[in-house]
């Protein structure tokens, strides 16, 4: 009798956690604040290379997804070299999680939270 509730028991928490655990959800963001816009700089800064990039006014507003291009390669006296078609974007997604806006870079499996920031769940 004791195994039979204890069985259930646990059953119970699994069944509770299960619920509170939730899954990622692809979202936009509802406003972009300065700070949360210097957050999303910073991530994208350290996945891409460099010392900013430029962000529209509305990231992330109206698209869950963003795509950074690669900076064109010059030569010295600054024309652009042959083989930009080859160089892949960077692509990173916003999506929720519980209460939180979480910046993601698919490529290198690496995420930030948005302090802050408050987004919604996407349109489908």
């Amino acid at each position: 009798m004791r195994a039979i509730a204890l069985l259930l028991s646990c059953c119970a928490v699994m069944l509770a956690a299960c619920q509170h655990s939730r899954a990622a959800e692809p979202a936009v963001l509802s406003s972009v604040e300065p700070g949360v816009r210097q957050q999303l700089n910073d991530f994208i800064v350290s996945i891409v290379g460099g010392t900013s990039v430029t962000l529209a006014d509305d990231v992330l507003m109206h698209s869950t997804e963003l795509f950074i291009e690669q900076r064109m390669p010059v030569d010295s006296q600054g024309r652009p070299l042959d083989g930009r078609h080859s160089l892949p974007s960077y692509r990173f997604v916003l999506v929720k999680v519980g209460d939180s806006c979480i910046l993601q870079h698919p490529g290198s499996g690496k995420s930030v939270r948005l302090n802050g920031a408050r987004c919604q769940l996407a349109p489908r």
